[in-house]
């Protein structure tokens, strides 16, 4: 029987949380949340995650929204909760990542009056400072608003708008009682019937494209960038992909939307590329090249290489409601959804070209000739312990193509900034489910400790695993100490080379910057993270790492893997040379 009992703020807003289906709240705690601790304490669906830091309940908060296509929620409190959460709100903001952030402020009878902790207008004004980051920034002064403001700030929290929002609570308000009726969520409202529909095809543009090269004897490929990088999107691209015998590369944070095991894979283009890609998108015999979900960025555009959109027609289709970066590429794109595009792709009736058999003989005979280069740069395939500018120590690709065979297929992939997210980006083969989550633009050192926590709550059935490194320890590292407090079973895997390797390498290298400015002790974060309870071991030799990844698999919670690597250039040669070009 339903409960007619009165509501107060706190639990009316917990409760329009309930109805969106979120399960996990990422939160600090602090006296200024009691209410909404108390709230959460008593709610049968969610679940009150305490982080260790709130740039780290943010990044959970990331993580969750991407492996669970909903959309995450931190809290925390005003002032230095809210300052803590800039960096997570940048970061998401950055990948359009939907997320809730809500702070508890002082009582609003204490606004300007000096009061500890004070960030109203009167204050530090933490609104203000958040507001450019925000889609949507709402300070909750009166109980009888409660209704309109939370529909005001959850509105866009889905993978269509792809929304930020704010919402601060003055904590007596937080305690007060809501009259009956005055529900914080829209009804009837059905997240998840929003996200799977989200922005329809574009049909016309789409069969204009059918007609002109996916049925005539083409040379087309397909680029996927992060719009188009999610597990529903994936299947039926693949499904496309071989209908059409269209190669498909994706861009570093699209990474994940195609199986790179595929014969139609061409790897990865820009950042981090594969040779494959490179040579078939930069060529000059590609008739099409579709981009799907991408607005070209330096990373996705190989420095916004001119060789991306010359002797081809560039035709780019995207769904974002955002006004993209693309003043270097000559012509716009087309709005449409991109998830909605593959569908009604693959619902096409090819036995309308009487030529279409033709057209994909003709296809298949150039993929073959395409998949003569091979994904690797043959420069940089030396494998075993050889020398690093620091002396003798493990290729971090040989580590990373050996955890690609050693780790499950279906395994969830949240990879951090720095040196070991090139080298996971070109060794690391994506089984193409929209299971590699990586934070691309901003791209925070960090990132991935925490949002790991964040992805395996929102995916508990798959196995997840996080590739960081010995400077992204130094930042967000007791995050591990979460993982273990819950009994998250997320595989921490720390490539230790001693250095901020990506700058270390241009200091050895180059003299770009003294080497004093690069270099880090060699830190025993084997010892760190048993210290914070979570099981670890160290590994020096490649051998090793399969019985490290066997223990791994046995332990009940978090388990860390250090690995003893050295810093070695980049196997980034294409992206290098198009930035120094003039």
């Amino acid at each position: 029987m339903e409960s007619h009992a009165p509501l107060n703020v706190s639990k009316t807003v917990v409760k329009s949380l309930e109805d969106a289906k979120i399960d996990h709240v990422f939160l600090v705690p602090g006296k200024m949340i009691y209410p909404l601790l108390d709230a959460i304490d008593k709610s049968p669906s969610i679940r009150g995650i305490v982080c260790a830091h709130e740039t780290g309940s943010t990044f959970m908060a990331d993580g969750y929204a991407r492996a669970s296509r909903k959309f995450g929620v931190c809290l925390g409190i005003s002032g230095p909760g809210t300052m803590n959460f800039v960096p997570g709100m940048a970061a998401a903001n950055a990948d359009r990542i939907p997320v809730l952030y809500i702070a508890g402020g002082v009582s609003s009878r204490a606004e300007g009056k000096g009061a500890f902790q004070d960030a109203t207008l009167s204050g530090i004004f933490e609104s203000g400072v958040v507001r450019s980051l925000m889609s949507s920034v709402v300070e909750l002064k009166n109980k009888n608003n409660l209704q309109a403001e939370m529909r005001r700030a959850t509105d866009g929290l889905n993978w269509m708008r792809r929304a930020q929002s704010f919402v601060s609570i003055p904590v007596d308000i937080q305690d007060q009682e809501v009259l009956p009726g005055q529900h914080a969520s829209r009804q009837p409202y059905d997240q998840h019937e929003l996200n799977a529909s989200g922005v329809p095809a574009n049909h016309a543009a789409l069969e204009a494209l059918c007609k002109q090269y996916l049925f005539e004897s083409k040379r087309v490929a397909f680029l996927i960038g992060s719009r188009g990088n999610d597990a529903e999107t994936a299947k039926v691209l693949l499904d496309v992909a071989e209908r059409f015998c269209i190669p498909v590369a994706t861009t570093l944070s699209g990474k994940g939307a195609f199986p790179e095991e595929h014969v139609l894979s061409l790897g990865v283009y820009g950042f981090s590329g594969h040779s494959r890609a490179v040579r078939a998108i930069n060529s000059d015999e590609l008739d099409v090249l579709v981009v799907f979900g991408s607005d070209l960025n330096q990373r996705d555009s190989m420095n916004w290489t001119e060789k991306l959109a010359a002797y081809k027609e560039l035709i780019i289709f995207d769904d974002s409601f955002d006004a993209p970066a693309m003043g270097h590429v000559a012509r716009g794109s087309i709005f449409s959804g991109v998830g909605a595009a593959f569908r009604f792709l693959s619902q096409m009736d090819t036995n309308r070209s009487a030529d279409f058999g033709t057209a994909l003989e003709k296809r298949k005979a150039w993929v073959a000739q395409i998949n003569q280069t091979p994904l690797y740069d043959p420069q940089f395939e030396r494998g075993g312990i050889h020398r690093s500018v620091d002396g003798l120590w493990l290729y971090p690709g040989d580590v990373v193509k050996r955890l690609c065979q050693l780790l499950p297929k279906d395994s969830n992939v949240v990879v951090d900034s720095g040196a070991h997210r090139i080298f996971m980006a070109h060794y690391w083969l994506s089984s193409g489910i929209g299971n590699y989550f990586s934070s691309s633009a901003l791209a925070p050192m960090g990132w991935a400790i925490a949002a790991g926590i964040g992805v395996k709550l929102a995916a508990p059935e798959r196995p997840c695993v996080v590739v960081t490194g010995d400077g992204c320890m130094l930042m967000h590292g007791t995050e591990i100490q979460t993982a273990a407090r819950y009994g998250v079973k997320v595989l921490y895997v720390v490539l230790n080379n001693s250095a901020h390797g990506a700058v270390h390498i241009d200091a050895i290298s180059n003299g770009a910057i003294p080497a004093q400015f690069s270099a880090l002790p060699r830190h025993d974060w084997s010892a760190f993270a048993a210290s914070l309870g979570v099981a670890a071991r160290r590994v020096e030799r490649l051998d090793d790492l399969a019985d490290a990844v066997s223990e791994a698999s046995r332990s009940n919670g978090p388990f860390l893997i250090e690995v003893s690597t050295g810093v070695f250039p980049a196997p980034n040669r294409y992206y290098a040379e198009c930035a120094a070009c003039p």
